[in-house]
């Protein structure tokens, strides 16, 4: 619910990275707006799987789909429990779904401040990513509609009323501005 959908797919739920495709919670297909309702996500998953199944299917050679190798080499960065207890503390109290504009560019400062203390690989740098864009998409909407409230901006602004994109590269600028 933080992310309201993710990554954008087309009416298949294919992504524009190939061989991926999404769907339910995971995705942007654009079918509902801001407002996600638990049930709507739910049908939107249920009908968005079969479409992406049946993409998939055509898209694979007749026969067997190939297998899938799986490897999970050893060793890596553990991640710091405590730094996620810091994250996690810092997007609950400042990018829930109630919200305001120093609470978000504190959340950035915090984050940014956690990925100079942290590997630049691995989980925690994963859960920096989604933390980044999360809290970034959330500074740049000045409006409240759907799931979201600013308290610094309450009312619905009808000229933000369409869907947005945001990349890492760019939620990182703003997180590092």
């Amino acid at each position: 619910h933080y992310h309201m959908g993710g990554v954008a797919t087309d009416r298949s739920g294919r992504s524009s990275l190939p061989g991926l495709w999404a769907c339910g919670e995971s995705a942007a297909t654009g079918l509902h707006g801001a407002y996600r309702l638990a049930s709507n996500g739910l049908l939107e998953a249920l009908v968005f799987a079969r479409l992406a199944a049946d993409d998939i299917a055509r898209d694979l050679p007749k026969g067997a789909a190939p297998p899938v190798p799986l490897d999970f080499p050893a060793g890596g960065a553990a991640v710091d429990p405590a730094q996620v207890a810091r994250l996690r503390r810092v997007m609950t109290d400042h990018v829930g779904v109630v919200r305001d504009g120093a609470g978000l560019r504190h959340s950035l400062d915090e984050i940014a401040a956690l990925a100079a203390e942290s590997p630049a690989d691995g989980p925690m740098a994963n859960m920096l990513a989604a933390a980044t864009l999360i809290a970034a998409a959330a500074l740049k909407r000045r409006e409240s509609r759907g799931g979201h409230y600013r308290t610094d901006f309450p009312a619905a602004d009808p000229a933000q009323a369409h869907r947005s994109r945001l990349t890492l590269a760019e939620a990182i600028a703003l997180r590092e501005d």
